[in-house]
């Protein structure tokens, strides 16, 4: 999408279809594809460039949608046979957004049933594959979208996150994944999870083409401050936040932070307090606002649910008591990290304290003790929601050939910071070298 030359809107989509072809279902990160209908966006927009109308970075780009977001006229069944053949009237508006900026949509990527759990393994639909090694979750629960994204069978993609649904696969997959300020991309037309945390976010291979979705999908140039500005001033988040982490994952980080010095990025520890109660507090409030949502539906008939899902809907509720202490704790935690971001341009640190898990695993063994995959995957990106704040997640290191990635926030509003940092990662660290499903010659 940087070339001068941009690649016409047919060729590039009929590239992206090819790269479908060529890695699914193996991959499984589509749950449709609409290759019909993307042929003849293209040759629409096509036919606009030929007559002088471009409508701007992201005409003809081709991207896939979470099917946890409406698109009228297309099947989406947010992961759920409990909507199988439903089909909405209407986009919501993220994908009108979309198709006036002149996108190409390609399909609807796959999600975890609901949204609700951070590894894409359907127990109906099948699960979907790390684009790096086969077995292993992408990620989730926009894990086609990040899949998909990385195995080249599409450029771009819009998904949710409620506890870090977008930077998690983007993390164990390998790509950029980015949550504006909450608010900033607007919810019509996708199915809640839990209210007082959902947002949309975009999925990338890269910082640039993350910012033009996002620009798109919040009608808010995010386009970084001039060149030559002054280096961020970054916290690195320490106490709670690296209290469990893979012992791959924290050499990673500590060589990215190590290089970020080196280029005079003045980098400086932020100890979190101890939150004995986090970050199940988090998964707490889901499970009540998640729980609530779906009630009705599991009572009438509980086999529309996968086991997993079924599980959370089985557990008693929360007493008010326990209530209070979770969200006492998650406010504390967001009320500290507010503070650090007033004197920080970004908060850095981990995005998942472990790498891809494979696929099945309802556990995880890190720092000394086993743990559920859940909290694990949740733990660093969870609280962000809470805060509403922007963060992205950037791909840095390949560890024993799985991706590990960089988590940056940002204050509320302050997108544009959150985004430069990133860019900068970009530049200083090499980036992990990508595999290539397409000619089927996956690195692992």
């Amino acid at each position: 999408m940087s070339s001068a030359e941009p690649e016409s809107p047919v060729d590039l989509t009929e590239r992206m279809l090819a790269a479908i072809e060529a890695t699914e279902p193996r991959l499984n990160a589509y749950a449709t594809v609409t290759a019909d209908a993307a042929r003849a966006r293209a040759a629409e927009l096509a036919a606009e460039v030929e007559s002088g109308v471009r409508r701007g970075p992201l005409h003809g780009f081709p991207v896939g949608v979470k099917d946890l977001i409406d698109t009228a006229g297309v099947p989406t069944a947010y992961g759920s046979p409990r909507f199988t053949g439903h089909v909405p009237a209407r986009d919501a508006e993220a994908v009108r957004r979309l198709r006036d900026a002149g996108a190409v949509i390609l399909g609807k990527h796959t999600t975890h049933e609901l949204a609700w759990g951070g590894r894409t393994d359907s127990p109906f639909f099948g699960p979907t594959h790390n684009p790096y090694r086969r077995g292993h979750v992408p990620g989730g629960s926009s894990g086609g979208s990040a899949a998909s994204v990385v195995a080249g069978s599409s450029l771009g993609a819009v998904g949710s996150d409620t506890a870090g649904s977008v930077r998690i696969p983007a993390a164990l997959s390998g790509c950029v994944g980015f949550k504006p300020t909450r608010g900033r991309i607007p919810l019509d037309g996708v199915l809640p999870l839990a209210p007082s945390l959902d947002h949309l976010g975009v999925l990338a291979r890269t910082v640039d083409d993350a910012a033009l979705l996002a620009s798109a999908l919040t009608a808010t140039p995010l386009t970084g401050t001039p060149a030559g500005s002054p280096a961020p001033r970054v916290g690195w988040l320490g106490g709670w936040f690296d209290a469990v982490l893979a012992p791959e994952v924290r050499a990673a980080l500590a060589d990215v932070r190590a290089r970020l010095e080196e280029h005079g990025v003045q980098v400086e520890d932020v100890v979190v307090p101890d939150e004995p109660r986090m970050p199940e507090a988090v998964l707490n409030r889901i499970l009540a606002e998640a729980g609530a949502y779906h009630r009705d539906a599991f009572e009438q008939n509980p086999t529309l649910f996968g086991p997993d899902i079924a599980e959370l809907m089985r557990l008693p509720p929360r007493t008010a008591e326990d209530a209070a202490q979770d969200e006492a704790a998650i406010a504390r935690t967001v009320a500290f990290l507010t503070e650090a971001l007033a004197s920080h341009d970004v908060l850095a640190g981990a995005t998942v304290p472990i790498t891809a898990p494979p696929i099945g695993a309802m556990t995880v063994e890190v720092a000394g003790r086993e743990w559920p995959v859940e909290p694990v995957l949740t733990r660093l990106t969870s609280l962000f929601n809470a805060a509403g704040v922007p963060a992205v997640s950037v791909p840095v290191a390949l560890a024993d050939g799985l991706p590990v990635g960089l988590q940056l926030a940002g204050a509320a509003g302050r997108d544009d910071a959150v985004l430069d940092a990133a860019r900068l990662v970009e530049r200083l660290v090499p980036r992990p070298r990508r595999p290539d499903l397409v000619q089927g010659r996956n690195p692992s």
